[in-house]
């Protein structure tokens, strides 16, 4: 029974200073003034939350664009029930070569020191220290998200109704964070967010379309996340 309890002490904990973060890309051209990206903190907890940022190089399988990075606040501190901001810029030089850079977003909660309630000392409000490294990525040059469909098959199966959908990322400098949305009669939506889309790759994917029977489906469109914008639509 104490295991019990203090396995739902720790959980609890947890879920008291989870990590949110929105949105969870960058997603932006830096060679044009425009490598600027708001992200929001929400806290649905029941303590004061604060967090410390930094930035790191990015993956190694593109550029590092980490030197090129502002951001503000350093450390944001973030009241329940209250969403905290932070402002995100990037700016590559001059001559750098059109295609993908990276850098790392990292964050952790640091402890808020409060005297406690009988006055004999501190204590702190995070008991477990939560820390994140987020890869975010731009761009040099005007690359705009390229997704093809090669092929497309609605069907049923075991009593749903599936979309297989065969994709090419034709660009040979750029992938692309994305998300498929397929529309249906009786004003029937499916959305699903799929990740990302790495330059000159094929991906073939399965969506299960709740709520729609085979002939349901008149639209699919392909749309480009974090920056909402439309990539590739299909009437049926």
């Amino acid at each position: 029974m104490k295991k019990l309890i203090t396995l739902f002490f720790i959980i609890l904990n947890i879920i008291s200073y989870s990590f949110h973060i929105m949105p969870d890309g960058f997603e932006k051209r830096i060679d044009n003034g425009e490598g600027y990206q708001e992200f929001y903190f929400p806290n649905n907890g029941l303590e004061t939350l604060r967090y410390k940022f930094a930035v790191s190089p990015g993956s190694s399988i593109r550029g590092d664009m980490s030197k090129w990075v502002e951001f503000y606040p350093k450390i944001l501190t973030v009241k329940p029930g209250e969403t905290g901001l932070l402002k995100v810029f990037a700016k590559a030089p001059k001559e750098t070569k059109d295609g993908e850079y990276g850098f790392h977003l990292d964050s952790s909660l640091i402890s808020i020191p409060n005297i406690k309630k009988d006055g004999t000392g501190i204590k702190s409000n995070v008991g477990i220290r939560i820390n994140a490294s987020l890869e975010m990525i731009g761009y040099v040059g005007n690359l705009e998200p390229l997704i093809k469909v090669d092929s497309y098959k609605f069907y049923e199966e075991n009593g749903k109704t599936k979309l297989d959908i065969a994709l090419k990322n034709p660009s040979d400098k750029r992938g692309v964070e994305f998300g498929i949305q397929v529309k249906g009669k009786n004003k029937t939506t499916v959305r699903n967010t799929l990740g990302r889309i790495y330059a000159g790759e094929n991906k073939k994917i399965t969506l299960e379309l709740d709520g729609m029977k085979k002939n349901h489906p008149y639209e699919i469109e392909i749309y480009e996340d974090i920056n909402y914008r439309t990539i590739n639509k299909i009437k049926i």
